[in-house]
């Protein structure tokens, strides 16, 4: 499984980050990889190979897991071997089940804020409690909402921070669905890149999730639409002046 962190050195302030393209590839489902050129390999939310996605395993050095469920943490199911190389694993929990909230460093270069909120939806959907986490790598801000299941209270927008690039769950069931999506990304007003995740894609996701056409549905004219590739590259001096959607495709390898 690699170094296991539970609890991490707290830090007083952000380090800041040199401005430098920041690579990122969807491998399906929630999970993404992130690197920039000289720094670590992020990895959040790797699934089981229960979920037939065929882009694991992946080399990285950091693993960023917001909950213990299949579809987001296969150590949780004994399944190391889906992240190769020796990642430092990062677990948000405490002992008694709570997230550890704050700003931690992870390893160097990687500072990581780790945000508190419920799985639960307001139809009953989902279970427990999962970690927000939010960062800034190449002088963007990024953040990834594993499986929330409502819309942000004040004090997690705070947490978050001025987020630019948003990785966030659309389709509903277990996480909040499209119409409160519209509602989170209105939330956070520095947002300028929404990429869609956990979402039904058929074949691969078992479960009754709505596809992402019913999240571009709800955007209607709001925002404009790229579908682009399983990889993208973005850096801090070349953001849209506005919030885009970016729907990418998982990648096949």
């Amino acid at each position: 499984m690699g170094k296991v962190i539970l609890c991490v050195a707290v830090l007083g302030a952000g380090v800041g980050a040199v401005a430098n393209a920041v690579e990122i590839a969807y491998l399906g489902h929630s999970c993404f990889a992130l690197h920039v050129e000289g720094g670590p390999t992020i990895l959040i939310d790797p699934y089981a190979a229960f979920l037939p996605y065929p882009a694991l395993p992946r080399p990285a050095d950091v693993v960023l897991i917001t909950h213990g469920h299949i579809d987001h943490c296969p150590y949780c199911f004994g399944e190391k071997e889906r992240v190769t190389g020796d990642p430092t694993v990062v677990w948000p929990f405490g002992q008694d089940g709570r997230v550890r909230e704050g700003r931690w460093r992870i390893t160097q270069g990687v500072t990581v804020d780790f945000v508190e909120a419920s799985h639960v939806t307001a139809g009953g959907g989902g279970q427990g409690l999962v970690c927000l986490f939010s960062f800034e790598l190449g002088g963007v801000r990024f953040a990834h909402l594993g499986d929330v299941g409502t819309t942000l209270t004040e004090s997690q927008i705070q947490a978050l921070g001025d987020v630019e690039v948003l990785f966030i769950p659309v389709g509903g069931a277990y996480t909040i669905g499209p119409e409160e999506v519209v509602a989170v990304i209105n939330q956070l007003p520095t947002v300028r890149i929404v990429v869609p995740m956990h979402y039904f894609v058929d074949g691969y996701c078992p479960w009754p999730l709505a596809p992402v056409d019913a999240f571009l549905a709800a955007v209607g004219k709001s925002w404009p639409i790229h579908r682009i590739g399983s990889e993208a590259t973005v850096t801090a001096d070349a953001l849209p002046e506005s919030v885009e959607i970016w729907v990418m495709t998982f990648a096949e390898e």
